[in-house]
């Protein structure tokens, strides 16, 4: 087989739907399988896959054990020769998936491969990166764009990546990546230790470290409904990103630039913290104030593989 299709679901049932129609629809030119991950949906997305797709492979896990966990399962029962990760707020695009296997097939040192991604308004969306960086991470602080906005956009634009063009980069997006069944296995399958957020970033550093190039097709397309299947609390997906980036931090940089950056992080809570606590209401009416406590907490210890976030230690109870 040539190809196969991991969607990891987690409450997004209409958009998981929508996303396997258009598989099915729009994919007939490659011989695939589809394999969907539930991480203990409460919307009856299970129910509704094999109701409707009763060929998929649906793995229902009783709790969510996070992203990156789910895409290993996925892999480990999976039987192309390559897997793809795609997220369930994707829609698929006619040849788009024959358009990355050939790329594969055709280019034996390309390890992992994506396409181009356009918001739901048809605007061309940043997927491809270059790896994290201090400087990179200045280029973006929020400190920055509030003290000068306009000049924090003509930085940024001017070292972003043209994903208009196709060519090698360091790093893309995990919402449609297309990787070696069996590079991925010699990388160890994704870092479980990255509950979500940043996963992609490090499989992509493992697949470069292994000699292997990581292509942007311009000439394939995917419709990516950005931030559909995580609209939930951005507050805490925010947190559980800087969770993420900690342990990116942790585990890529060197020791002085790693200091650099936790201090550098902690001054960014410690500041919104502060902020917080300064607006009237904002306790009440604001995000918690435990979850900013949270980021500085985590800074000066380290994470449990699997370990719940606050996101889902929230949801778990209510």
């Amino acid at each position: 087989m040539d190809l196969s299709i991991a969607v990891i679901s987690y409450n997004t049932r209409d958009l998981l739907l929508a996303c396997l129609q258009s598989v099915q629809d729009r994919t007939t030119d490659v011989d695939y399988e589809l394999i969907v991950v539930d991480n203990a949906s409460r919307d009856r997305s299970v129910e509704a896959v094999r109701a409707r797709f009763p060929q998929v492979t649906v793995i229902a896990n009783a709790d969510n054990g996070g992203y990156a966990k789910a895409c290993n399962q996925a892999a480990a029962v999976s039987s192309g020769r390559y897997v793809l990760l795609l997220n369930s707020d994707t829609v698929m695009q006619a040849h788009t998936l024959r358009t990355m296997v050939t790329c594969l097939d055709q280019s034996p040192d390309v390890g992992a491969v994506s396409c181009k991604q356009w918001t739901g308004d048809g605007q061309l969306y940043q997927s491809c990166f270059p790896f994290p960086s201090i400087r990179d991470h200045l280029r973006h602080a929020a400190c920055f764009q509030q003290l000068a906005p306009n000049a924090q956009a003509a930085v940024a634009a001017a070292h972003a990546i043209d994903c208009a063009q196709s060519q090698d980069v360091d790093w893309i997006n995990g919402a449609c990546l297309m990787v070696r069944r069996d590079l991925m296995e010699h990388c160890g399958g994704l870092d479980e230790t990255f509950f979500m957020y940043f996963e992609d970033v490090d499989l992509c550093q493992a697949i470069r470290r292994r000699g292997y190039r990581v292509r942007h097709l311009a000439e394939a397309d995917i419709v990516h409904l950005i931030g559909r299947s995580s609209e939930r609390d951005r507050t805490r997906l925010n947190v559980e990103w800087e969770f993420s980036r900690i342990r990116y931090v942790e585990k890529h940089f060197p020791p002085i630039k790693r200091w650099i950056m936790k201090f550098w992080i902690a001054a960014s809570a410690v500041v919104r913290l502060l902020r917080m606590l300064g607006c009237r209401g904002s306790i009440a009416q604001g995000p918690p104030i435990g979850a900013y406590l949270s980021v500085v907490q985590r800074l000066w210890r380290v994470r449990r593989a699997n370990e719940a976030p606050l996101l889902f230690r929230t949801e778990a109870r209510g």
